[in-house]
């Protein structure tokens, strides 16, 4: 298995952070490791060992990165420095962390967020507050609200940070509403006393995610499950197939329209721009040099034949047919040739033509408009997300009704 470790110089937090990097293609995975843990406690733990056929196979690529909770959630100390270290470190996921992957990846493709205990918690603030750069989370055992760590302390930084306290005051019209539908939102706890704050939060965002109408995939396993990573590392090979092949489906859906987007302002572009200027340039030459030249001989031709034949019919008299035939064949000659002359006025449509000739290029800019509406369409996602529901959603509940019982 390819495995490597990248430094990422981060502004946010003024500081060297080190990310292991797993795999050497598939869909980026960023995982959080659990409270003030370092990324090598993830194969410590045996979570690489559980992904091998993922990441041998291509499927996924799994970026662990370090975490400064012990100078936020687990430090002690002033509740506004500590928020204010927490929102630097979200500024680092998002503004760093993420370009770093698709600099890696050499692709665009948007990561899924995964974490346990405090890393799940990272997770889920990632894609809640930027969905348009997540394509899911999977968020196991996480803790949703601030009180484990601050109390009943808040102020505006930490309340960014608190998805119990976010949450509830989003308006279902919110646009990240329909965003979070396009995605994959998963969090999974365990009823066992040791996951009791994990508990009690799923259970407030699950509540508040059906408010808004968001599709979320939130499960609740049986009493005996512990907040411990034996039963992290069977949720995560339950629920990962599961999520990528959702994932797969969303983002094929994307494709046809993010194509038919391209294909269009290519052409849009090519239609608007050399057409345009190739049919302004021939019809100034026809307008200008050819009716010049043509008006000039016809001048010409015309004045000396009438000349001739006029001598010639005063010369002769009328009597004679041969005369006449005569004067009726110079004067016509001198007619027919002085006809031509009237090109030249035709080559005056010749410059109008020339105007309609930039008529195309005017017409890009709706074509450029209609071209946008494919790619905003992305109804196509829902599909992704009733399978999910269909497919395993009885397990939930079978998993969660004995638990209801011993409870």
């Amino acid at each position: 298995m390819d495995k490597k470790t990248v430094v990422c110089a981060s502004s946010a937090l003024g500081r060297d952070m080190h990310v292991n990097v797993y795999g050497k293609k598939g869909l980026p995975v960023i995982a959080f490791p659990t409270l003030a843990a370092a990324p090598e406690s993830l194969e410590e733990a045996g979570v690489i060992d559980e992904l091998a056929d993922y990441l041998d196979s291509g499927t996924i690529q799994l970026f662990c990165t370090q975490t400064v909770d012990d100078e936020s959630w687990a430090a002690e100390g002033d509740p506004a420095d500590r928020a204010q270290r927490q929102e630097q470190f979200y500024h680092y996921v998002a503004d760093e962390l993420v370009p770093l992957v698709h600099k890696v990846t050499r692709r665009k493709a948007r990561p899924l967020a995964l974490g346990f205990d405090m890393g799940a918690t990272h997770a889920a603030i990632a894609l809640l507050r930027r969905p348009d750069l997540f394509q899911g989370c999977m968020s196991l055992s996480g803790s949703y609200d601030a009180r484990r760590y601050f109390g009943e302390w808040m102020d505006a930084t930490l309340y960014d940070n608190a998805p119990c306290a976010f949450l509830p005051h989003m308006a279902p019209d919110h646009p990240y509403v329909a965003v979070y539908n396009q995605r994959q939102l998963l969090f999974c706890t365990g009823q066992d006393a040791s996951e009791a704050d994990s508990l009690r939060t799923t259970r407030e965002i699950d509540g508040e995610l059906r408010r808004l109408g968001v599709d979320a995939w939130c499960d609740y396993w049986g009493g005996d499950v512990t907040h411990t990573w034996p039963w992290w590392k069977k949720q995560l090979r339950y629920f990962l197939p599961i999520v990528l092949d959702d994932v797969e489906k969303t983002t094929a859906a994307e494709k046809p329209a993010r194509k038919r987007v391209a294909t269009r302002k290519k052409a849009d572009a090519v239609s608007a721009e050399k057409p345009a200027a190739k049919a302004e340039k021939p019809a100034a030459k026809a307008a200008a040099k050819p009716a010049a030249k043509k008006a000039e001989p016809a001048v010409k031709t015309a004045a000396k034949p009438a000349e001739k034949a006029a001598t010639k019919t005063a010369a002769k008299t009328a009597a004679k047919p041969t005369a006449a035939k005569a004067v009726a064949k110079a004067e016509e000659p001198a007619a027919k040739k002085a006809e031509p002359a009237k090109p030249a006025a035709k080559s005056a449509p010749a410059a109008k033509k020339a105007a309609p000739a930039a008529k195309p290029a005017a017409k890009a800019e709706p074509a450029k408009a209609e071209a946008k509406r494919p790619a905003a369409k992305t109804a196509a996602a829902k599909p992704a997300a009733e399978k999910k529901t269909a497919a395993a959603k009885p397990a939930a509940k079978s998993a969660a009704k004995p638990a209801a019982a011993k409870t």
